[in-house]
């Protein structure tokens, strides 16, 4: 790799390789792993990328630099001797016609160092967001020709303080595994070891995920998305657009999230009431089940999209987003797999059904329901996913990725204290939103990438209290 993903305001120092520590042992067999279907849909699509901001003492920062990336340097190998195909690449087997990740041949890591002329304290307080900035702190992942890296880091010595750059290819692992990766680091950085009490060692054989027919699936879910292997770039994303789009930061406090949980129920009892009498009136829940905070935010969010692209009645409207399959599988798969097991899960309802004074509890149903039926078939028309995608409206369709229960404050602590801010730069479409733990306790910190014109109103209507 010759040179990071920079601005003008970034300059590169120096990049050098990290490979992984020698492991004493391993719980299992390394060299190849094979890509799962749960995998292969991602082969061609943008990495993950996320920064994550630290103050140092301005009068330091620059003293404090080469000692921060020495301990990056040194934690990084002893965490990727257990988080292996992250060291890897992804390479084409045209034998088999399968993609692995080859964490043999000379496993390792770019690590990129680089100084920029920025402030973390404005950056972390830029809710509305300075995106060439971000993105000149995270480092170039070229994965349009296999074989290719997994994994890029880039450390940035800003002027009062550290940026802290990943990109990780989307194929090898899903935002739970990166989370649990960054948690490990951060405590090899602050601790001295990747595995705790809390943050067992990860498992990467695509064995858990197995299901009679996948390896076939696998393959011919690759020759629908990336036929011309090795290369890899079939699908043509226009990333220009991330500069076209604007992009804002929203933090909830755990009081802003009850106070939406209970105009949520009281949306419901009201309906109720007038629905129903007596006994047999449903209770203050919604599809008979407590809101959570995630399907809560989610339609926040969406009725928001709607209101803001100025959508009427007879518009269909759709919300993607991912759900987590470890647990719903047979047998459950374990937090620790290292790899993607996601689904697709897809909310739909008529844009006037969202406007009106219960759209946001019709938003919740809609959302709930989708849970409900990928609960009821956990692996059913994962075949058809990314055709049923390909023929939505995009200009009416949203998408919520991450979670409130990823705590990216708490887990990425490498012992510079908590981040003072964590963001997921790859944010590369209108209507894109993601949700993490914030800052604080109960707080939600819910980003989202819209056409300039539309924040105004979508911004309105997240902070509106009735």
């Amino acid at each position: 790799m010759g040179e990071a993903n920079v601005s003008g305001a970034v300059r590169v120092l120096a990049v050098s390789r990290v490979v992984p520590a020698p492991a004493p042992e391993r719980a299992e067999q390394d060299g190849r792993v094979r890509l799962s279907f749960f995998d292969t849909p991602w082969v061609v699509l943008p990495p993950i990328q996320r920064v994550f901001l630290y103050d140092l003492p301005a009068d330091g920062a620059a003293d404090e630099f080469p000692a921060a990336v020495e301990r990056l340097k040194k934690s990084l190998a002893a965490t990727l001797a257990l988080y292996l195909p992250l060291a890897g690449k992804l390479a084409y087997m045209p034998e088999t016609e399968d993609v692995v990740v080859d964490c043999a041949d000379d496993p390792g890591v770019a690590f990129v160092e680089a100084e920029g002329d920025m402030d973390v304290r404005r950056l972390a307080g830029d809710e509305a967001h300075d995106i060439p900035s971000f993105l000149s702190l995270v480092p170039e992942l070229d994965a349009k020709v296999l074989p290719a890296p997994v994994l890029s880091v880039q450390a940035t010595r800003l002027r009062d303080g550290l940026a802290l750059g990943i990109s990780v290819h989307h194929a090898v692992a899903d935002g739970q595994a990166v989370w649990r990766f960054m948690g490990a680091w951060a405590s090899a950085s602050r601790d001295g070891s990747p595995v705790t009490k809390s943050l067992g060692p990860p498992h990467y054989s695509r064995d858990a995920v197995r299901i009679p027919g996948g390896d076939e699936f696998a393959r011919e879910m690759l020759k629908k998305v990336a036929p011309n292997l090795p290369v890899a770039n079939a699908m043509d994303y226009d990333f220009s657009q991330r500069f076209r789009l604007a992009r804002r930061t929203f933090y909830l406090a755990a009081d802003d999230i009850r106070a939406l949980k209970r105009r949520i129920d009281t949306l419901a009892a009201a309906e109720a009431t007038e629905n129903a009498a007596g006994s047999d009136a449903p209770s203050r829940r919604v599809n008979g089940k407590p809101v959570s905070t995630f399907v809560a935010l989610s339609a926040l969010g969406w009725t928001a999209f709607v209101r803001s692209k100025g959508l009427a009645a007879g518009d269909d409207t759709y919300l993607i987003f991912l759900a987590d399959l470890r647990a719903r599988l047979d047998p459950p798969v374990g937090e620790g797999y290292l790899g993607n097991c996601i689904k697709g899960c897809l909310a739909t309802a008529d844009a006037g059904d969202l406007l009106g004074e219960r759209g946001l509890l019709r938003a919740c149903r809609a959302i709930q329901a989708a849970v409900a039926e990928m609960e009821a078939a956990p692996l059913a028309g994962t075949e058809r996913w990314i055709e049923r995608v390909m023929r939505l409206p995009f200009a009416r369709l949203a998408n919520v990725a991450a979670s409130p229960r990823f705590r990216v404050y708490e887990s990425a602590d490498l012992g510079f204290g908590r981040p003072a801010r964590v963001e997921l730069v790859s944010m590369n479409n209108d209507g894109e939103m993601v949700l993490v733990g914030g800052r604080r306790d109960g707080e939600v910190q819910l980003s989202v990438s819209l056409d300039p014109a539309r924040m105004d109103e979508f911004k309105a209507h997240v902070l509106a209290t009735d």
